[in-house]
């Protein structure tokens, strides 16, 4: 039987749970490997961004996150040892254990129209999750100068290398095949009012070819806009180019945003 000699975990777990036990699975099972986003033309960028503008009163923002997964070096993964106190003993010789969640360090003040929160989870998928959230109401947040040093104070502590699992060549190692590489996954929220164009999901539908997706929230399913029912969307994007993350973003009305 088929099994990875530095963790133990055979190829029937593997397949049954769809996660890696350690750094090494990744020599010894097979799984699809994901090709790096191909830059969105310039043409495609163009319909969209016009087609934003010509449909804005009918698409509303509701929310923005970014979340980024590590796993630590020389470790079991969690899903078989999640080692809460390693973790939690990382972050505090890092300086980041204040941000565990709950945190509200970025908490709006009221009347602001947004709620932002941020902190990190520890052991759920992966050893460490940071995550970011914005929701808004009719505008978008300016980042502090407090806050714009604290996430790069956070950033370089996830790029830290020696923290981390990671393979040459392919970058950080998280449990799940489909977040290898930037362990990063940055999505959006938005409600679409009935009287936008059907048009819009056939423009989305071209960008899955860039490693956009894009489906119904489950969360959210069908909201009331008014009197009108009002169908929200999640789009979401892995381990994105940063340039073709700047281009959406910007169309979307979240330039300078995570």
């Amino acid at each position: 039987m088929n099994f990875c000699r530095f963790c133990g975990t055979k190829e029937i777990q593997f397949r049954k749970s769809g996660k890696f036990g350690c750094v090494h699975c990744i020599q010894v099972f097979k799984y699809p490997i994901l090709q790096k986003p191909k830059i969105i033309p310039k043409n495609v960028m163009e319909g969209l961004e016009s087609f934003v503008k010509e449909n804005s009163k009918f698409i509303n923002l509701l929310s923005f996150r970014t979340r980024i997964t590590r796993n630590l070096k020389s470790n079991l993964f969690p899903f078989y040892d999640s080692i809460f106190t390693k973790s939690k003993q990382l972050l505090a010789e890092n300086g980041m254990d204040f941000w565990l969640y709950p945190s509200e360090l970025y908490q709006s003040n009221p009347g602001e129209n947004c709620e932002v929160k941020m902190g990190f989870y520890l052991g759920s998928e992966d050893h460490i999750r940071w995550e970011k959230m914005v929701s808004v109401s009719h505008r978008i947040p300016q980042e502090s100068p407090l806050e714009k040093k604290t996430k790069n104070q956070i950033f370089r502590f996830l790029l830290q290398k020696t923290n981390w699992a990671v393979f040459p060549k392919i970058g950080f190692i998280s449990s799940c095949p489909t977040n290898l590489g930037l362990g990063r996954r940055d999505s959006v929220l938005v409600e679409l009012d009935p009287g936008i164009s059907p048009r819009f999901f056939s423009i989305l539908q071209t960008l899955t070819e860039f490693g956009i997706e894009f489906a119904p929230s489950s969360d959210h399913s069908f909201r009331k806009i008014g009197e009108n029912p009002g169908l929200v969307v999640k789009i979401s994007w892995k381990n994105a180019r940063a340039v073709q993350k700047r281009q959406l973003y910007k169309i979307l009305g979240l330039r300078g945003s995570l």
